[in-house]
């Protein structure tokens, strides 16, 4: 995908409003301002291509605990025995990789730990991009290949998502997710989506003139800012990955549910 640097961005806004340079104040100022809208682009779609990722391998979280902290109703496999009595709190046997619902909390809790089946697919995982928005979760790979493939339910917390209603639970599901955004842009990023390059540019100088009291101006530059961006906006609407991805999501183009 084609991405522009800071250094020829400022140069358009530099053309734009007619200047060779503008003051270390100013360039503070306009910074400030690009990475301003350039969230706010981020934000007007769940479905840029540079963002979207489709049908990941993501774990479901389990993390360990101690014997001590097994509570009565969930959901555990034996991690390690040690003294602890499992059996004693619902488990058909002592033996590490028995999957069991406690019944209590052991007592004596003994040396032993467990994993907890937590099913939340959680935000963050090694090796992989960190998780703004969830948008399907499948159980099988290739979900968009396989039309078969079954969707999971889930709601979102501050932890991850909760997957809902999943009668054969496994450890892993196949998320499709909008990546967080790219850290804030400085003078020295050479990752400016192109997509977004005309309207940050016009954007950022409509802020500017605004800030400078010449507000007809201002509107003027919001309006041609606000089309390029539709423009790309509705060219993400209206492609093939967005009509299979998210058929059943609101999008900016026809803001009507898609089946």
């Amino acid at each position: 995908m084609a991405e522009g640097t800071y250094s020829d961005l400022l140069l358009r806004i530099k053309a734009l409003a007619g200047v060779s340079d503008f003051t270390e104040t100013e360039l503070t100022f306009l910074n400030s301002l690009v990475n301003r809208r350039a969230s706010a682009a981020y934000e007007s779609t769940n479905y840029w291509p540079r963002y979207l990722v489709v049908g990941e391998k993501r774990t479901i979280s389990t993390p360990t605990v101690t014997a001590a902290a097994i509570e009565a109703g969930n959901t555990y496999t034996i991690l390690t025995v040690g003294t602890t009595n499992f059996v004693s709190i619902g488990a058909s046997a002592n033996t590490v990789g028995k999957v069991f619902v406690a019944t209590a909390t052991p007592s004596p809790a003994g040396t032993g730990t467990a994993t907890l089946s937590t099913n939340i697919v959680p935000f963050t995982q090694a090796g992989k991009s960190t998780i703004d928005t969830f948008l399907r979760i499948h159980k099988t790979y290739q979900p968009f290949y396989l039309y078969s493939a079954p969707e999971l339910e889930y709601y979102v917390t501050y932890e991850g998502a909760y997957l809902v209603g999943d009668t054969a639970p496994s450890t892993n599901t196949y998320v499709t997710y909008k990546k967080v955004a790219d850290a804030a842009y400085t003078s020295a990023s050479t990752n400016i989506p192109g997509e977004w390059f005309n309207y940050l540019a016009h954007a950022t100088f409509a802020d500017f003139l605004r800030q400078d009291g010449q507000n007809e101006k201002a509107v003027l530059e919001e309006n041609i800012a606000k089309g390029i961006l539709d423009d790309q906006l509705q060219k993400t609407d209206v492609s093939r990955a967005t009509g299979m991805i998210g058929h059943r999501i609101s999008t900016h183009n026809s803001r009507s549910f898609r089946r």
